[in-house]
């Protein structure tokens, strides 16, 4: 109904643009208000447009052209007029949420001199674009990328720096590789922390875990997570100084540095967090993995227990586990492994801790698990979120390949500019070692000794839709282990480049390179971490995850709900001819799903599929498939639905392990706001009073249940 009945022939738009006057979309729009409010009557939304156009006709009567705001007020007076409250205050939201929607950029006080989203500015300049010493932004984003290229090619030849510079800046300025986000902060810096994790040894010796917390302490507060292993710290109640029952175990530990973790937030607005680890055979293994039981305990820290191929076979098998004190290295208990297993799933059913950490797939003495096992010994620990394995005092350097740059035209994937990337990403981290600083000199040492850098992604879902593949398919998973391929060969050939120019890491005799006639840099390239930062500043999906929610609504303030729709979709559904407000809708009220809505084409429902719509088996594959050619490790969750049982949890370690993942993190929807976990109902009477494991009498003790016998706990259960 355009332009026929009605004296107004344009609308001014808010961005200056013009578009000719329809009377549908204003009828539309009240309709959908209504609707969100239980109305049912489409004439009458109709009979308010009209009302709408008869008061408009009457304040402008001289012109026929008529703006959008102008259009808008009118219909929120002739709602309330009418008596429709509710209809008028969800149009009013709608209204405030399609400002919000076109932020004018200029309002942040940031020049925008790279064409970047209101979204990935206002991010910029929150976290890592500089300021003065009044707080104002001082850079732009293209001098954030200029700083980090110039800081990056100060380690070069005088002679390369400015062939190299222009590279480093050609492929952030495109987005086709972004360094982590502590490079993007510290870059500049005179004393410049550009490592993102870190981990650290523990002792038995009270003098020196103070000594590693504080040394950790430094780190966090310059920028950087923690992780540790506390399995050489003896048991909760073992001997100290010939004195019995005086030891304070791993868990109270944790508190320490858990606490100390809270104290300090690092410059780009982050707080740091840790890993602790705890191998399965030390006797307090059942109250570290019950330890988060309590939302809330222990929250800047992630725990995961350190599996290896000897306790799963023991566990599947129905088998003994021993015990041992780390202290005097005897066997303190013995219990049935997969009773530690099941307690794991139990507890990670229940809160998504603890996750898996599968030292045997980490330590396999070659390229892709440890290259320096033989001499070295095992690695024991990993930075915050899993997907760094280190040595003690080492540390690692992010960098991100953006997936979504490589997809061209005609669907296809364009290996050859990836591994041209890849080798330009190597030398830009590899160059991060030699332009850092770190406070402590053992982590000096150490990140030099091994010169170890962690190339994941950004964009996997979004390239996966652009290329019109389900995430759960072969075709994925085929794709994604060719991606890795290629991502691993030609990083891992940039790095005998650097050996050959730059010489190889210090640590190259232990190693299985020592014979070989061409050595690398570095003693690992690649990794595949969460990459929050780093895929709202490429505008893309979260590293090899699915996506999240196609539509979701964000509250921000007053009632007012920002709607974030995916942007690839909205295409789809505008090609389709099928695009509304009701039908996104519809898609948030599907929990940010498509599954179900038969409106929506079976072709379009194949491909975008969000994580809670994919089965958990087919993200354990997608995790195993970057895994075959990832030195390193990775980052996933494993999303459950709220519907998951236990034995669903046991499945997916069980799976995990047997396809050779380094670490599992598992998540079961709404899982953080489920009663502790119940056997039987949640009355005293209920909870059982015979161990599980030996039979032995369960004993109440510190508010836990525990048997005397064997060890087992089943804090758990109240």
């Amino acid at each position: 109904m355009k332009n026929k009945k009605f004296k107004f022939t344009t609308v001014l738009k808010h961005n200056g643009l013009k578009e000719p006057f329809d009377f549908e979309k204003i009828v539309n729009s009240i309709w959908m208000a209504a609707q969100n409010v239980g109305g049912t009557d489409k004439e009458k939304a109709k009979h308010i447009a009209l009302e709408t156009i008869h008061l408009l006709n009457s304040n402008f009567p001289n012109t026929k052209v008529i703006s959008a705001d102008d259009i808008g007020q009118t219909v929120e007076k002739v709602l309330i007029e009418h008596g429709h409250a509710k209809t008028a205050r969800e149009f009013i939201l709608y209204r405030e949420n399609k400002k919000l929607s076109r932020q004018d950029k200029s309002t942040l006080g940031v020049v925008d001199d790279i064409g970047l989203s209101y979204n990935t500015l206002y991010i910029l300049k929150q976290r890592y674009l500089r300021r003065n010493e009044k707080g104002e932004t001082i850079e732009t984003p293209k001098q954030m990328f200029e700083r980090v290229a110039k800081h990056l090619v100060k380690v070069e030849k005088e002679k390369d720096k400015k062939k190299w510079y222009d590279k480093f800046l050609e492929v952030m300025l495109k987005f086709e590789f972004t360094p982590g986000t502590r490079t993007l902060t510290n870059a500049g810096k005179k004393k410049a922390q550009l490592s993102n994790c870190f981990v650290w040894p523990l002792e038995d010796d009270i003098n020196y875990i103070f000594k590693i917390l504080h040394e950790s302490t430094l780190i966090k507060k310059n920028g950087g997570g923690c992780g540790y292993n506390f399995s050489k710290i003896r048991p909760e109640g073992d001997i100290v100084g010939g004195i019995p029952e005086l030891a304070a175990g791993p868990v109270k530990m944790m508190e320490m540095f858990d606490l100390m973790t809270s104290l300090f937030r690092q410059e780009g607005r982050y707080e740091s967090g840790n890993m602790a680890v705890l191998n399965a055979n030390h006797p307090d293994i059942f109250n570290f993995i019950s330890a988060k039981k309590t939302d809330g305990y222990l929250s800047k820290t992630n725990i995961s227990v350190g599996i290896t191929d000897e306790f799963m076979e023991a566990a599947i098998e129905g088998r003994n586990w021993d015990l041992v004190n780390p202290r005097t290295g005897e066997v303190t208990n013995t219990v049935k492994a997969r009773t530690i297993l099941e307690l794991m799933t139990q507890m990670a059913w229940q809160s998504g801790d603890p996750g898996i950490l599968n030292l045997s797939a980490i330590n396999r003495g070659t390229a892709m698990a440890n290259p320096l096992l033989k001499k070295r010994g095992p690695i024991w620990a990993t930075n915050v979120c899993g997907e760094i394995p280190l040595y003690p005092y080492e540390s690692c350097n992010l960098g991100y390949i953006n997936f979504t740059k490589f997809v061209n035209d005609d669907g296809s994937f364009d290996f050859k500019r990836l591994g041209e990337v890849m080798q330009i990403g190597v030398r830009m981290l590899d160059n991060v070692i030699d332009a850092a600083w770190f406070p402590v000199k053992e982590v000096a040492e150490s990140v030099k000794a091994h010169r170890r850098v962690g190339i994941g992604c950004v964009g996997w879902a979004e390239t996966l839709a652009r290329m019109d593949i389900p995430y759960d398919s072969n075709e994925a998973l085929e794709l994604a282990e060719k991606i890795a391929k290629t991502m691993y060969t030609s990083g891992f050939e940039a790095s005998l480049d650097l050996g050959d120019e730059k010489g190889p890491f210090p640590l190259i005799n232990d190693s299985i390179w020592a014979k070989s006639k061409r050595k690398p840099r570095n003693v690992a390239l690649m990794t595949f971490p969460p990459s929050s930062g780093n895929a709202v500043i490429n505008e893309t999906s979260f590293a090899i995850e699915p996506y999240f929610a196609l539509a979701y609504e964000q509250n921000v303030m007053g009632g007012v709900r920002m709607k974030h729709v995916n942007p690839l979709l909205v295409k789809k559904l505008k090609k389709e001819g099928i695009y509304s407000e009701a039908l996104i809708q519809r898609i948030i009220d599907n929990h940010g799903s498509i599954q179900g809505i038969e409106e929506i084409p079976a072709s379009i429902r194949r491909v975008f599929k969000v994580a809670h719509d994919i089965h958990w088996r087919d993200h354990i594959k997608m995790q195993a498939a970057f895994q075959k050619w990832t030195d390193n490790a990775i980052t996933k969750t494993i999303n459950m639905p709220a519907s998951a049982t236990p034995d669903d949890v046991y499945d997916a370690y069980v799976m995990s392990w047997k396809l050779g993942c380094k670490g599992l993190t598992i998540y079961r929807d709404s899982s953080k706001q489920d009663q502790v976990f119940q056997f039987g109902g949640n009355k005293k009477d209920d909870v059982p009073t015979t161990c599980p494991d030996c039979g032995g009498e369960l004993i109440e003790s510190k508010g836990c249940l525990k048997c005397k016998i064997c060890g087992y706990s089943v804090c758990e259960l109240h």
